[in-house]
């Protein structure tokens, strides 16, 4: 018996997700851009100090999870998510059940 779960009510933020696309400048010269690809419903679930330490492990860090709906076109390299104007990068990717996925997000470094 598989259990189902309503996912309507407890997603309650919007963030936009971010996909990488390949492009040429003014110059002719190649150059990958972030644009827009849809809109992302989330959660906000938190940080635990098992994520925190096991982001230390891989010398990454965790600013940030979200719970959204299962989308299996999302990778850690080839998208990024903006939260309020702010952009992260995907440090790690859970499924959580059939239905939803949880994001480990960390600050995207401007160098």
């Amino acid at each position: 018996m598989t259990q189902t779960v309503n996912l309507t009510n407890q997603l309650r933020w919007i963030a936009t997700l971010l996909e990488l696309k390949d492009g040429v400048d003014a110059h002719d010269r190649p150059k990958q851009t972030w644009e827009d690809k849809r809109v992302l419903y989330y959660a906000d679930i938190g940080i635990t100090s098992t994520e925190k330490y096991l982001a230390q492990q891989n010398k990454q860090d965790v600013v940030l999870r979200i719970l959204i709906r299962r989308d299996m076109s999302i990778t850690q390299g080839g998208n990024r998510v903006r939260i309020r104007g702010t952009d992260y990068k995907i440090t790690r990717i859970y499924d959580a059940d059939n239905q939803r996925m949880e994001l480990s997000l960390d600050y995207v470094d401007h160098i």
